[in-house]
């Protein structure tokens, strides 16, 4: 009796199931007209990926190129070539929209396919824009679902922003880099701001930093200023003149600092290698030890409720004044 009730259950099922999809492909067969922009079709199979777009321009008489897509991997490279040229591939039936207006290039794609059901099916939807070298044209990139890859922008400035995707950047002049869900990688450059709600942060060499990680570790090479933050993560510094980093729940690392400082971690060590500052700061860690292995002739203030605390040639008559605190662990200081 109870296989003859599941089965009953699983036929009742199954007929509801069919009616839904029955009535679901009436409803498109009546409302797929052919001045609609979306065309739905019940079978997707195998590669469906074509050249939708191709197009060369001048460089001199484009300033900033904007793209704007929904489901699209971005990539800008530069070649040995006179032109800018921006290839796309994607559906057979997908539109791209280029507009022009002083100077400034836009380019939009849009998905007009929807398939009802698909069955190894594919599709590479992929725009590349091919520069010139000495190319100095602004670039901003927006994509919903997608990765954006730029080899090295030197000059040029960038805002690259991808909603589920990674950037991957070489080197740039001043950028903005988000993403959503994905990890972030640059070069080195002059000022950039990177941020991040879920994924890791790696970036070279920059005069002005300001990178945030919501969940994700977060490493830097030489910085002049920065400020850095992450959620859940641990922050690595290769160095820095001004620093202000803080940890919620990671440890932080830097080699060398100079000038001035501030950190602050609620769940991890600090670790400093070497340290010579010229103004008073400060460093924080709550639940975590405090370690700084070389400093200038500086005086160091150090407090914790619950560690051990050693500090070595303390210059009590200096003007530069580091306060260290931790609520509990210990403080090292060489």
């Amino acid at each position: 009796m109870k296989n003859r009730g599941m089965k009953i259950a699983l036929i009742i099922i199954l007929a509801i199931v069919a009616i839904v999809l029955i009535n679901f492909m009436i409803f498109v067969i009546i409302n797929n007209d052919s001045d609609s922009k979306v065309k739905i079709s019940f079978m997707g199979f195998g590669d469906n990926t074509e050249k939708i777009f191709e197009k060369e321009y001048d460089p001199e008489q484009l300033d900033i190129i904007n793209v704007d897509v929904s489901s699209s991997n971005v990539k800008i490279e530069k070649a040995d070539v006179d032109n800018i040229k921006i290839t796309a591939y994607g559906e057979k039936n997908d539109t791209i929209k280029e507009t022009i207006n002083e100077k400034e290039l836009s380019i939009n794609k849009e998905n007009t396919k929807i398939f009802i059901f698909a069955m190894l099916y594919w599709c590479n939807e992929e725009i590349i824009i091919q520069i010139p070298n000495d190319s100095d044209e602004d670039f901003n990139i927006n994509t919903s679902s997608g990765d954006i890859v730029a080899t090295n922008l030197e000059i040029n400035n960038v805002h690259l922003k991808t909603s589920s995707g990674n950037i991957e950047c070489g080197d740039i002049n001043n950028g903005e880099l988000k993403s959503s869900s994905g990890d972030i990688k640059v070069g080195n450059g002059n000022e950039v701001t990177i941020q991040t709600s879920s994924g890791k942060i790696t970036s070279g060499n920059f005069n002005i930093l300001s990178a945030e990680a919501s969940s994700g570790d977060i490493k830097v090479g030489a910085i002049g200023e920065a400020t850095i933050k992450t959620s859940s993560g641990k922050i690595s510094i290769e160095s820095a003149n001004k620093i202000q980093a803080e940890a919620s729940s990671g440890d932080i690392s830097i080699n060398s600092i100079e000038n001035n400082c501030n950190l602050t971690t609620n769940s991890g060590s600090i670790d400093v290698n070497s340290l010579n500052i010229t103004e008073n700061s400060s460093i924080n860690a709550k639940s975590g030890n405090i370690n700084i292995n070389e400093k200038n002739d500086i005086y160091v203030e150090a407090n914790t409720k619950s560690g051990n605390e050693e500090v070595k040639e303390n210059n009590r008559k200096s003007d530069i004044v580091l306060n260290i605190t931790t609520t509990s662990g210990n403080i090292n200081v060489s």
